[in-house]
């Protein structure tokens, strides 16, 4: 009887330790999670002061105190923003495409943060958080991080019109992809999306620059080409190439897919006519 109820002791013991860890554990991450907070709201906030629960401008000229359309974001959509950007990073540092990097960062994101994939607003707001950091960048001559936030914007901009307004069947990635092409492209995507005219002088400065596309095959010796002589593939309509001999070049690693994505463009197109 004694030794059966001191191996009950030492169960419960046994329990109670293991609960203890676990909740050790979780305290762990939580604070994890509330640290990569705090640091992001402190980037942030080395350009801008808080107030009244809003992002507020610094001082400056009149373009780097204007906020270009964004006001705040919630917590979630802060937590989003580090860990897509995170997912998007470990994508490209292990040799992925940006293709690849962003559907990375997508289906990482998916299961944690469905309720703002599935969110209208908070899509916009993430947006627009995009594209104030994205001008902001092209303002100060911070071309990397104009580049990142454009891709990202796009990207973001491409599933909401799939996914929640349904206006188009699959992502364009030709357009995504265009962000990193030349300057004069994505001058003119942040300049067409911001409610103010913060990015007029920039953009009568870029325009000029021939606008360029990038061809989908990863081993094509440039990649860039102007975009007036880019062609899109005739099955998906999604990605571009330079020449006949990429598209070629490229089809036995794209023909699943295309066929995949043509096969739902057509279903698209036969619901919205019926």
């Amino acid at each position: 009887m004694t030794n059966t109820l001191a191996m009950g002791r030492k169960r419960n013991q046994g329990k109670a330790r293991r609960a203890a860890k676990a909740r050790e554990e979780a305290g762990k991450s939580n604070n994890q999670v509330t640290n990569e907070r705090q640091q992001f709201l402190a980037e942030q906030m080395q350009q801008l002061q808080v107030g009244n629960g809003n992002l507020l401008p610094t001082s400056g000229s009149d373009a780097t105190k204007c906020r270009h359309g964004f006001e705040k974001m919630d917590n979630m959509c802060i937590d989003f923003v580090i860990e897509f950007r995170d997912a998007f990073h470990e994508a490209g540092n292990r040799g992925k495409s940006t293709f690849q990097s962003l559907v990375y960062a997508e289906d990482t994101t998916m299961e944690k943060f469905a309720v703002v994939w599935k969110d209208f607003a908070k899509m916009e707001i993430i947006m627009s958080y995009y594209l104030f950091h994205g001008t902001k960048s092209i303002l100060e001559g911070n071309d990397i991080y104009a580049h990142e936030c454009a891709i990202y914007a796009r990207f973001i901009e491409q599933c909401i019109a799939v996914e929640l307004h349904q206006t188009q069947a699959i992502m364009n990635w030709s357009k995504v992809e265009a962000m990193s092409a030349d300057e004069h492209t994505r001058v003119k995507f942040y300049r067409r999306r911001i409610p103010c005219s913060c990015l007029e002088k920039k953009y009568g400065e870029v325009k000029t620059i021939t606008k360029m596309g990038l061809c989908f095959n990863q081993q094509c010796p440039d990649r860039r080409v102007e975009r007036s002589k880019t062609m899109y593939c005739s099955g998906c309509r999604c990605i571009t190439y330079c020449s006949r001999e990429c598209h070629k070049a490229s089809w036995s690693g794209h023909k699943e897919i295309c066929a995949e994505i043509a096969a739902k463009r057509k279903e698209f197109e036969a619901e919205k006519e019926s």
